[in-house]
């Protein structure tokens, strides 16, 4: 997680030697990256919302769809070449989140799927009237809306643990909230408004001494920092490979195999069925029980290029790097007039959040695109009900990745102060 102190001027911060990264080489591996408007290359500060694609991603895609597509599951030579990709990635995946066992790892449409589907198999199997569901006021809408629908159909009742104007929890409140009615607890790993880590694993560890499960949404940590589930010790996580810079249509659920064998599929099809009849039907074990429909096959194949990209890069290296970034834009940005910075706190992911006194932040944000292809995210930022209760009409939010540059950070900083200069 990102620790902030003073920004370091150290000229190899810039070239990202001092992490041990060759930035300037790693840019050359994503083709966006050089994408030019009115004249001016790209920056790209919304790595948060969605990522760019390393070419090693674009090319096995290339080649999965042109000289190895077939259909899994099947008996031909192409099926079952195909089959052996999805195996494989789902152990890189397995691998990757240090779960005990490949069977743990669902693959989805996107961490939107991945949370419906435990909300959905607790709403229609594990919980009665009365019942608790506790997440926090942070929460991204897609962890907000399936908790409501759970309720909805099993009369249980979300509660919210209260958050503080910078996302920080206050574990004195969340033991509050807890009681022997609680059956599930869902929490973000970050803040993705804020970028403010939560104490997942002090909450983890009070919530299983009352036996209670925790859902993990990591798709905001899942590009920036190793994730260990096994010493985690979550019972569910979810994540979206295309903020990892994977394609999109594609989202990763880990679960406990305990879990997943207590709670029912969400969708029914032939993938994930053993055997059908009119009077009834069997499903797969684990993992195809979650799996109905053909899945994007080729995608989930092309996902095992992107583990093997950000492991040869090393994360450990690239989260140093990103670290280091957002200090420097922090320090930049807090210098800017009548700045407030929101998430302002010791333990982040590589986002950056604030408000500009008087100025819209959308109106920022069209400006920053248009005048100088500068792409960062503003407005309400599918954090409706804790901007609401802190009175945030809107954000700008600037999220930085390791193919970032210190030099982007003037060219915005300098573009911001244009904008300004203009009102």
């Amino acid at each position: 997680m990102i620790m902030q102190t003073d920004v370091q001027h150290d000229p190899d911060f810039a070239t990202g030697k001092k992490q041990g990264l060759d930035v300037q080489k790693i840019r050359q591996d994503f083709p966006m990256l050089q994408y030019r408007q009115n004249g001016k290359q790209m920056i790209y500060f919304d790595s948060a919302a969605t990522n760019h694609k390393p070419q090693v991603v674009i090319d096995r895609l290339n080649y999965l769809y042109t000289k190895q597509y077939g259909k899994p599951q099947e008996q031909h030579e192409l099926s079952k070449m195909m089959s052996e990709e999805v195996d494989n990635t789902r152990s890189k995946f397995a691998d990757f989140l240090n779960a005990r066992h490949s069977e743990e790892i669902i693959f989805t449409k996107g961490c939107t799927e991945s949370i419906n589907i435990v909300a959905q198999g607790f709403g229609r199997a594990l919980l009665k009237a009365g019942d608790e569901i506790l997440i926090t006021e942070m929460e991204h809408h897609a962890n907000i809306v399936p908790w409501q629908m759970a309720c909805s159909f099993s009369g249980a009742i979300l509660k919210v643990v209260p958050v503080s104007e910078h996302g920080e929890i206050n574990l004195e409140d969340f033991q509050e909230q807890l009681s022997n009615r609680t059956k599930i607890i869902s929490v973000s790993h970050t803040s993705h408004a804020f970028g403010t880590k939560s104490p997942v694993e002090d909450i983890i560890k009070i919530a299983h001494e009352r036996n209670i499960p925790v859902l993990i949404d990591a798709a905001q940590t899942a590009p920036h920092m190793r994730i260990d589930v096994s010493e985690m010790d979550c019972d569910f996580l979810t994540f979206s490979v295309h903020k990892m810079g994977g394609p999109a249509g594609v989202g990763v659920l880990y679960g406990k195999k305990e879990w997943l064998n207590k709670i029912p599929p969400h969708n029914g099809g032939s993938e994930n069925t053993k055997s059908v009849t009119f009077e009834k039907s069997e499903f797969q074990p684990l993992p195809k029980k979650f799996e109905a429909g053909t899945p994007a096959f080729e995608e989930i194949a092309a996902t095992g290029a992107l583990i093997d990209y950000v492991r040869e890069i090393d994360m450990k290296k690239t989260e140093k790097y990103e670290r280091e970034l957002l200090k420097y834009a922090t320090e930049k940005v807090r210098n800017l007039p009548g700045v407030k910075i929101y998430g302002d706190t010791d333990e982040k992911e590589p986002v950056l959040s604030f408000v500009i006194e008087n100025i819209e932040s959308t109106k920022l944000a069209t400006f920053l695109s248009d005048e100088h292809n500068i792409n960062v995210r503003a407005g309400k930022l599918s954090a409706e009900p804790v901007m609401k209760k802190h009175n945030i009409p809107e954000l700008l939010r600037v999220s930085v990745c390791y193919y970032n540059t210190r030099e982007e950070i003037d060219t915005f900083v300098a573009a911001v102060e244009e904008y300004l200069d203009r009102q």
